[in-house]
């Protein structure tokens, strides 16, 4: 007996019918085979798996061009990273292989059926037997956002997908529609897609309990993305290592007061939850370096990456990390000199979710300016020195410096204010009360107003019975830093065994040096006679 999946109830209007406008013809990945067809402008149906049978005729969604053109966009944005074309042309539907074909009728037509947001049979995508699935315009108020959430939730549903369902810490169910956490419309604040997504900002496929129950985890990712399916995810076009970077295309326009601006502009994608897309850029003298990177750059108003930028230095060495709490933009101004630079771009937890299922498009710009910046370089250090965390830094500026605000943090992601200090200070020390990694950086006001942020430092304690503690397993430089009870042999070796370096510890705080590491996770071994204790090392 097949199993009917409902949507959401969602915003019950009793708007009456619109005159729907001319629909576009789009297609969000033509060369796809796989399709899933938004039909917007009527369609009679006649099957037995709807309305008892009986032939019934749903109207147009009543939406106009513009607002048709804003759901679609948004649907595609949300099956982007697969190997699967969204289109609103039924001649690209026909032309798509029956048993990999969907039909979602979105319309204003809805008495039919009841109180919902749409409906759909679960796995129709792939019986060939032409089942379309529904959205009713009319019970979203005609509002395009909630249109787009419930066409990607029915899809999701024709594609092997149940509810994502939300249960308490003792099992206890408590929404059959995840409803998501933050804020409603706040920049961070998201839902399952599988949910009640209507709401949140960030809508994404997500790995969570579903209707199956509290114990049964549903990967929506590996679902859509499965062999029953069969259409997969699109290829990386973006190499992930300095080695493979895409270089930056810089073209210079001149501006309206006739001054020539260097920059670029390139849209690429986040393919998976994991992926990393680098880029190269030669700067040919000292510069200032202004770049923004956006989530969504295809057409879409809705954000499904909260973004993430590192600069690099031309060996592949971390400069800095940025990534603003609050919003899902980036936005860097900074100094830099001649040299060749790497922009590492990915997607970023925050505090509402993982980056489970944060996929999609971002653009990404930047333009090379004549040196003007009041700071030119800003360098933050630390160490944990017995139960002190001890850090000094470096500022070298073109204007006097305000004011320095130290900010800490304990996810590496939120931060607050910690100690202001004197605008001449080089140092700053004191005893953490939470016994757990601690993150750093300096917020620097210039005379003129300025702000700018330092690079991050994660200082952590040597535990009262380890014998040593290494400071942040995620390193970017070529050196580990580790703080010790004696001195100890130290070795790094790699995933398939082969030893990369060794030296010994002394009892305090050490940099280790294991020379030229290629990005990847390494094994760093202390050995003390017999006793090998063992950490597991990632490099940037």
């Amino acid at each position: 007996m097949t199993r009917l999946i409902l949507c959401l109830v969602a915003l019950f209007a009793t708007t009456a019918f619109k005159a729907s406008a001319q629909v576009p013809k789009l297609s969000s990945n033509p060369t796809a085979s796989a399709t899933i067809f938004l039909d917007f402008d009527g369609q009679t149906v006649s099957t037995p798996y709807w309305n008892g049978g009986r032939t019934f005729y749903c109207t147009p969604s009543g939406l106009t061009e513009a607002q048709i053109t804003t759901a679609f966009y948004q649907v595609a944005e949300d099956f982007n990273p697969f190997n699967l074309n969204i289109t609103t042309d039924s001649t690209v539907y026909f032309a798509a292989p029956i048993n990999q074909r969907q039909r979602i009728i979105v319309t204003a037509y809805s008495s039919w059926y009841g109180s919902a947001g749409g409906v759909a049979y679960l796995n129709t995508f792939r019986w060939g037997m032409e089942i379309p699935g529904f959205v009713f315009a009319n019970l979203l108020n005609y509002n395009e956002k909630n249109i787009a959430e419930a066409s990607s939730h029915e899809s999701g549903h024709t594609l092997g997908l149940n509810h994502q369902t939300l249960y308490d810490a003792d099992c206890n169910f408590k929404y059959e529609y995840n409803p998501g956490t933050g804020a409603n419309g706040s920049a961070t604040s998201w839902a399952p897609i599988m949910g009640n997504s209507y709401g949140k900002t960030l809508t994404l496929w997500h790995k969570g309990t579903s209707t199956q129950g509290c114990t049964k985890l549903q990967d929506d990712l590996s679902i859509l993305a499965g062999t029953d399916n069969g259409f997969g995810y699109k290829e990386d076009l973006v190499g992930n290592t300095t080695r493979t970077a895409t270089a930056l295309p810089m073209s210079t326009t001149i501006s309206a007061n006739s001054q020539p601006t260097t920059g670029f502009n390139v849209s690429s994608e986040i393919n998976t939850s994991s992926d990393v897309d680098i880029f190269r850029i030669d700067i040919t003298s000292d510069t200032r370096l202004q770049l923004s990177a956006t989530p969504s750059a295809s057409g879409s108003t809705k954000p499904n990456v909260d973004m993430q930028m590192a600069i690099l230095d031309s060996r592949g060495n971390t400069i800095n990390i940025y990534n603003p709490a609050t919003t899902l933009n980036v936005a860097i101004d900074s100094f830099v000199s001649a040299g060749t630079y790497y922009l590492r771009l990915t997607n970023a937890a925050n505090s509402n979710v993982s980056t489970y299922g944060m996929l999609g498009d971002y653009s990404v710009s930047g333009a090379a300016l004549p040196s003007t910046l009041p700071v030119q370089s800003m360098k933050l250090n630390g160490k944990a020195n017995n139960n002190n965390h001890e850090l000094n830094w470096n500022i070298v500026a073109d204007e006097p410096i305000e004011s320095i605000l130290i900010e800490t943090s304990t996810n590496g992601m939120s931060f607050s204010s910690l100690q202001n200090v004197n605008s001449n200070s080089t140092s700053f020390g004191y005893q953490p009360s939470e016994k757990k990694t601690i993150y750093y950086r300096l917020l620097v006001t210039t005379a003129s107003q300025l702000k700018y942020y330092s690079n991050v430092v994660a200082l952590r304690e040597v535990g009262s019975k380890s014998k040593v503690d290494v400071v942040t397993n995620i390193i970017s430089k070529n050196e580990i830093a580790l703080n010790s009870n004696g001195s100890y042999n130290w070795r790094i070796i790699d995933m398939s065994g082969r030893a990369l370096a060794n030296g010994r510890t002394t009892t305090g705080f050490n940099q280790l040096q294991p020379g030229t590491l290629n990005s990847g996770m390494y094994l760093l071994q202390i050995i003390d006679g017999g006793d090998i204790i063992t950490e597991k090392i990632v490099k940037h």
